[in-house]
């Protein structure tokens, strides 16, 4: 039987003549190979795939592009479809937050991601975006668990419950909450007085920032801002987060700030920005926002707004009050900032009467935040009614002594020369402690120990020093009992110090005044020209605890510290022994940054003695920590 004869089978011709250009038939083998993983384009119509890499045979057919959702090299068909239902479950859990987002955030928060949504391409990118970027709240108001329960337990401890939006977008309620009312427990009851606190809450509480006369999201943020130094909630959320919260407070403030229009929050607000740059010893820049506020007060032509006021409606008479407050409020914190940086005040006595209340005895001597009478359920601290009345009628005294003997350096002026400008000192000490004697028992520390009396003698006793302050040290104030300008300064130095002991001793908490600063600057700044005196060493371990226990919370107070101790240095003095672990570690994490610490604070006399190299009686702080740095390094 003849074999059958085969012909071989042959590829089909190309009909452009160049076959290696052309696509091989698939073999058998080929159309048998499973592909893992099929390129977009083929998934999308659901046809067959190669999986050619980097372009299947169909796309490169068709001359489009060719994309895999899937690496080349992932390494089998279970392992593709691990990473594809992976990927589902990760944009599923993005949709959810989404939904989650819309259903449970406030209103105008769930409208903002709803207006996004119907202009972004993709709700996945857009749900990423809010999750990654947080571009809606910050990390104060996530899902945390932990961050819930700091809000929560912040907004139960506070007195002033407030919403913090539309203020600010920096923290949720609670923290917000906490701060303003921080803001009038502990400073806004003396030495930040100029915000009317019923016309501020009552602002606030309404939730219009576009109608506000009395609160606006700039005043709100650098309200939180300063109190967030104080705040251990704060210290906490800066451990979960790990983001300094107060620096967003700060950085929202000044994007807030409105330079147009010169409106009472604005005026106050700016005042509140240079206490921030002061308490981080940066007060040479922040200055810019103190004489801002001055000008902008100028400017608002204030005195002339008060004069047209009736009190016929209680609108004007609040307004009148709130215009009082900030009128007088500036001038008292001008009269003490410009006693520590030794010029005269840039501020004149206010023409406007002073609407801060008075004492009187039918009324309630002690009094809680809202002014109620203060109980043992009360939140602490309590307030005294008239401590800051009598604050603006030192501050008064404060304002002339500023202008009396600028000729003459700390501890130079013997007495002997212009006899008018010393009586004239010698009247108003006289003054001072007739403002003093006459005080009713409310308002003196010796019968009612509150932040208030507290700090009114310390004011009172900063003009004391201010008067003092040019005088030699020997010069006799008192022929009947030879008392001597040393004396005195030691006097009133004791008595600052044991004050503050017991401010700290009574109220135990970081949650302090700025306030409390004053006292211990003001010691040391007349105290430390005074060593090697027995007395005055043995004070000195005392005022340097107070400051190292301000200074946990104020910056400002361990650069004071630096500049202390490098004009012991100058006047080679040893530090006495009890002080000398206070000034222990004070180099710590800032030390860098003392290159160029701009600050005119003046924290101390450097009398010249033989052996100085350079003239160091300026005593500015600036200039004490450039030469604390030198004298550490070398």
């Amino acid at each position: 039987m003849t074999g059958r004869q085969y012909v071989a089978i042959q590829p089909k011709p190309n009909p452009g003549g160049n076959e290696q250009d052309s696509d091989p038939q698939p073999s058998r083998s080929r159309r048998g190979r499973a592909v893992l993983v099929a390129c977009d384009p083929c998934r999308r119509v659901k046809t067959k795939c190669d999986g050619d890499r980097p372009s299947c045979r169909r796309c490169r057919s068709r001359g489009q592009e060719c994309t895999y959702e899937l690496p080349q090299d992932t390494l089998s068909r279970s392992s593709a479809r691990k990473e594809i239902a992976n990927q589902l479950q990760r944009e599923n859990l993005e949709l959810r937050q989404l939904f989650h987002d819309l259903s449970k955030r406030p209103e105008s928060e769930a409208y903002t991601i709803f207006q996004r949504l119907r202009t972004a391409n993709d709700p996945i990118a857009l749900a990423h975006s809010i999750r990654q970027a947080e571009l809606l709240l910050p990390p104060a108001a996530s899902e945390s668990p932990t961050l819930q329960e700091i809000e929560v337990d912040a907004l139960r401890r506070s007195p002033v419950k407030i919403t913090a939006r539309p203020w600010t977008t920096v923290a949720g309620d609670g923290i917000v909450s906490e701060l303003i009312s921080s803001w009038f427990k502990w400073d806004d009851a003396f030495l930040y007085p100029f915000i009317d606190r019923d016309c501020f809450i009552q602002d606030i509480r309404v939730g219009d920032s576009t109608s506000a006369k009395y609160c606006s999201p700039f005043l709100v943020n650098a309200i939180c801002a300063l109190r967030s130094y104080f705040s251990e909630t704060i210290d906490t959320v800066r451990r979960v987060t790990n983001q300094d919260i107060r620096e967003q407070f700060l950085a929202e403030a000044k994007k807030q700030y409105d330079h147009k229009l010169p409106t009472l929050p604005t005026i106050q607000g700016l005042w509140i920005m240079f206490a921030i740059s002061y308490m981080k010893g940066e007060d040479r820049n922040g200055s810019l926002y103190r004489f801002a506020s001055y000008g902008m007060l100028k400017r608002s032509k204030i005195s002339e707004v008060f004069s047209s006021l009736t009190e016929t409606g209680p609108e004007d008479a609040s307004k009148k009050r709130a215009v009082s407050k900030t009128i007088w409020g500036l001038f008292c914190l001008e009269s003490l900032t410009a006693t520590n940086f030794r010029t005269t005040d840039v501020l004149e006595p206010p023409k406007v009467p002073c609407l801060f209340p008075e004492f009187h005895n039918e009324n309630p001597a002690i009094v809680d935040l809202f002014g109620q009478q203060f109980t043992a359920a009360s939140a602490q601290p309590p307030v005294v009614v008239g401590a800051v009345n009598t604050f603006c009628r030192v501050a008064v005294l404060m304002s002339e002594v500023l202008t009396l003997g600028q000729r003459h350096k700390d501890n130079e002026d013997t007495g002997l020369g212009d006899q008018a400008i010393l009586k004239r000192r010698g009247e108003i000490l006289v003054e001072v402690n007739t403002i003093g004697d006459s005080l009713p028992p409310a308002l003196r520390y010796e019968d009612n120990f509150t932040p208030e009396t507290c700090f009114l003698r310390i004011v009172m006793n900063s003009v004391v020093y201010a008067i003092l302050r040019p005088l030699h040290p020997g010069v006799i104030l008192d022929e009947n009992d030879g008392a001597t300008v040393k004396t005195l300064i030691l006097r009133h130095c004791a008595l600052d110090i044991n004050l503050m002991e017991r401010y700290f001793a009574t109220w135990a908490t970081g949650e302090f005044s700025t306030m409390a600063f004053v006292g211990p600057l003001n010691s040391g700044t007349v105290l430390l020209p005074l060593l090697p005196d027995e007395r005055a060493q043995h004070m000195l371990p005392r005022l340097c605890r107070l400051m190292r226990t301000i200074a946990a919370r104020m910056p400002i107070a361990e650069y004071v510290m630096k500049g202390w101790q490098a004009a012991l240095w100058a006047r080679k003095l040893e530090i006495p022994g009890p002080a000398q672990p206070y000034f222990q570690n004070l180099g710590g994490a800032r030390q860098e940054e003392l290159r160029d610490v701009p600050t005119n604070l003046v924290v101390t006399h450097v009398p010249n003695v033989e052996g100085m190299e350079e003239d160091w009686d300026d005593g500015e702080l600036g200039f004490l920590l450039q030469k604390w740095r030198a004298m550490t390094i070398s």
